[in-house]
């Protein structure tokens, strides 16, 4: 299995015509194995701010996408 990714990486850098993406992809190893998870680079507030936001909606405290839009339609007439 890794033999044949490697063999189809291989294909693909060969057949790669994009200085950019070249360049990304030699950047990648450097990179490190580790990836970096989005909640990690949030700030305490905008956690907070998420799991508030995530209680409310299992409240049923929301409005969908449709019914907002209806509201902005009745708010522009006036």
């Amino acid at each position: 299995m890794t033999a044949d990714i490697k063999n189809e990486l291989h294909k693909l850098i060969d057949n790669c015509d994009s200085e950019l993406l070249l360049s990304e992809a030699k950047a990648l190893p450097a990179s490190g194995p580790e990836v970096k998870d989005w909640w990690d680079e949030l700030t305490e507030e905008d956690k907070n701010l998420i799991m508030e936001s995530e209680e409310e909606y299992e409240k049923g405290n929301f409005i969908t996408h449709t019914e907002l839009m209806q509201q902005f339609k009745t708010w522009k007439k006036k």
